[in-house]
């Protein structure tokens, strides 16, 4: 569908400047391709960092894909890494620790109305590198912000719930 978009506005774009000149449709294509080659590039950044925050959420914050050897360092930015250690609640014997949980609600029990799962439900872009994760926490409903830097996990901010 993006694409078939894509191609009518570059079809009406074309149409409106053939009409004005030749020299004018020329630079209307160089235009367009130029364009098109930025919004894919930020298609495929936003689906890069999709594909972060999905895995992070498996391998850390819900564990349901976590095989104890994913390193955080490889998600998270040394800011974001600094941050979790600061929310760790609990005694820590092996240093470092780091509070996955942070980034869920902050419900300890499932829901007993529910099925007690945990999944992603959708994630959002605010722009500037924020994201929204909406999800279901054990069977909550929870959304957190998280900011990506670099193609890492920089920031995350738990939003009410």
């Amino acid at each position: 569908m993006m694409k078939f978009l894509k191609n009518v506005g570059q079809m009406l774009l074309l149409i409106v400047i053939t009409a004005c000149g030749s020299s004018s449709a020329e630079n209307a294509v160089e235009t367009a391709g130029e364009q098109d080659s930025v919004l894919d590039k930020t298609i495929t950044k936003s689906s890069e960092n999709i594909d972060l925050i999905n895995a992070v959420y498996d391998k850390f914050v819900f564990a349901t894909d976590s095989d104890g050897k994913s390193l955080p360092e490889t998600y998270f930015t040394a800011n974001a890494l600094k941050k979790l250690q600061a929310d760790y609640e609990f005694d820590c014997e092996e240093t470092p620790c780091y509070a996955f949980y942070a980034l869920r609600t902050k419900r300890q029990d499932s829901n007993p109305e529910s099925d007690g799962v945990s999944q992603i439900y959708s994630i959002d872009s605010e722009g500037n590198g924020w994201y929204v994760v909406a999800y279901s926490d054990m069977g909550w409903p929870g959304k957190t912000r998280v900011k990506i830097l670099n193609g890492k996990i920089d920031d995350y901010q738990r939003l009410n719930q």
